[in-house]
């Protein structure tokens, strides 16, 4: 019986390892992928990083999981071609919106708020009146491309958005790439520390 018990409980103390070891690799996979999102990609905001999220394992469970939260983030992980879901193009902003990479659009520049004077953003159940810059709006083809044109009060024109029917967008999260390199460098070292942890701790 004394047998017995000894060795459900190292079996018991093994799969707690093993999920220990699973979840401190994922947390580190994790670190890896949010410190590489800031060289692939151009961050405007930080919670598209924060997204990337673990479940831990259990020893019920021996499956640790890093995923991001948004879905959009699939995309960037496989590659592939970005269609409008609803309207006939994309938009793509020009300069007269976005004037850097980092910038972030404002509110009233947004392609449905464009031409309104005054537009009601909706955002975390609250209402906010944005006040615009007003003028005409209207398509003009250039050379065969299709831009979203705005004509201020001033009558200057200003090409806001290139519209496409749609776009390559490619592989670049790589979070499965970043996932297999950490893993093979430093799970053997988390289950051994997981192991002389849990031999420790075992009641």
């Amino acid at each position: 019986m004394r047998a017995q018990l000894t060795s459900a409980l190292e079996k018991q103390q093994f799969r707690f390892a093993i999920a220990k070891a699973l979840t401190t690799t994922a947390k580190q996979v994790q670190a890896e992928v949010q410190k590489n999102m800031r060289t692939r990609f151009q961050i405007r905001r930080d919670w598209v990083i924060k997204g990337i999220r673990i479940e831990a394992a259990k020893k019920a469970d021996l499956l640790a999981v890093v995923y991001s939260r948004d879905d959009f983030m699939g995309r960037q992980e496989y590659g592939t071609d970005k269609r409008p879901k609803r309207d006939k193009y994309l938009a793509i902003p020009l300069k007269a919106v976005r004037k850097s990479k980092s910038d972030i659009i404002r509110a009233v520049d947004l392609p449905n708020n464009l031409g309104k004077a005054q537009a009601t953003m909706f955002r975390g159940g609250k209402s906010k009146d944005i006040k615009g810059a007003g003028g005409t709006v209207f398509f003009m083809k250039i050379s065969g491309k299709l831009y979203l044109c705005r004509r201020r009060k001033n009558k200057d024109v200003e090409k806001m958005y290139l519209l496409v029917p749609r776009a390559k967008i490619p592989k670049r999260l790589n979070l499965e790439q970043d996932a297999q390199a950490i893993t093979a460098r430093n799970f053997g070292q988390n289950l051994k520390d997981a192991l002389e942890y849990a031999m420790r701790t075992a009641r």
